[in-house]
């Protein structure tokens, strides 16, 4: 599969793949459109790239125009960051159904702090959470805790609380089994931003054993280099120790993604080089380093060139 054909096999996309899209979320809100296409392929070497992006819009002030030309441009997840931008970034049905109607996935990022919040925003809509800033297995292991359902017999204080599940028709799931046999397809995706997870590969390779443990592309690892060197200075290892660590994810079955670009990075060919490199490394979650907010400049910003292109031809 071509990272077009994951889209809709049209870039702009065309009006009807929208309205494929819209029936299906109809169907079932709760589907997640990002999982359906890595459950298509074989293996993480067979997936297309899927592009992604760091919502910082806050939530009141969020169009329906909006989330429309993002997905039209190409982008296949949204992280809504409630990380950052608190409250602002914590997405309500409303906005996280407008993602989901046009086949965005709507991935909320909390706080590190954040417990039983992971599976209040699955109540709300949002496919997956992120958790960010790990350092320990332990955190992870709470995480994963966290987003899952209790096993009868088996809880542990972590686990995600019941509440009634809504299907398409707004059928309420209320039992345990309801419960469990409609919430299939969230996902918990574990941000990879300290030195701890990057660079100490023992650690890294048993939160890698508990995130393939959760089942087939129920956990994503997206990495995040800048708290690294942040809190450890700048580390000649770290590009290397990322690679690897998509490779070494990629073999067990578990998606890995990365922003590319920084205040450091605004050539375009840069920014695709480095891409180039992170795919061939197995990385198929790519996020652009701009937020969304930023659009709207450089939307701008684009459309104005031809003006000022014309006028200095024009001796003006």
């Amino acid at each position: 599969m071509k990272a077009i054909e994951a889209i809709g096999g049209a870039l702009p996309l065309t009006p009807e793949v929208f309205a494929r899209r819209a029936y299906a979320y109809a169907l079932n809100p709760l589907r997640n459109p990002l999982k359906e296409v890595l459950d298509q392929c074989a293996s993480v070497e067979a997936t297309p790239p899927l592009l992604g992006i760091f919502n910082d819009v806050p939530w009141h002030k969020l169009r329906e125009t909006e989330v429309h030309a993002w997905a039209k441009a190409g982008w296949s997840w949204i992280v809504n960051d409630a990380e950052h931008s608190q409250w602002e970034g914590y997405y309500g049905r409303e906005q996280n159904a407008a993602e989901g109607r046009v086949g965005l996935l709507a991935v909320q990022r909390l706080h590190r702090e954040a417990l039983s919040a992971h599976g209040d925003s699955y109540q709300l809509g949002a496919r997956a959470t992120l958790r960010p800033y790990g350092t320990t297995y332990e955190e992870a292991e709470r995480y994963y805790q966290s987003v899952n359902f209790p096993t009868p017999g088996k809880a542990t204080p972590y686990d995600r609380g019941g509440y009634p599940v809504r299907t398409g028709d707004r059928s309420m799931m209320f039992t345990p089994d309801d419960l469990r046999g409609a919430e299939t397809e969230v996902q918990g995706w574990l941000q990879f931003e300290t030195a701890e997870y990057i660079m100490d590969r023992s650690l890294r390779d048993r939160v890698l054993d508990l995130m393939e443990a959760q089942g087939r592309n129920k956990a994503c690892a997206f990495v995040g280099p800048f708290d690294a060197i942040l809190r450890q200075g700048a580390i000649p290892e770290m590009s290397d120790a990322v690679n690897e660590l998509f490779r070494v994810a990629a073999k067990r079955g578990i998606h890995t993604g990365r922003v590319v670009g920084s205040g450091s990075m605004e050539n375009p060919r840069d920014i695709e080089d480095a891409m180039v490199v992170a795919i061939e490394n197995g990385a198929r979650l790519i996020s652009v380093h701009p937020l969304t907010s930023d659009m709207t400049y450089r939307g701008a910003a684009a459309m104005a060139e031809p003006f000022f292109r014309a006028a200095e031809r024009c001796g003006f």
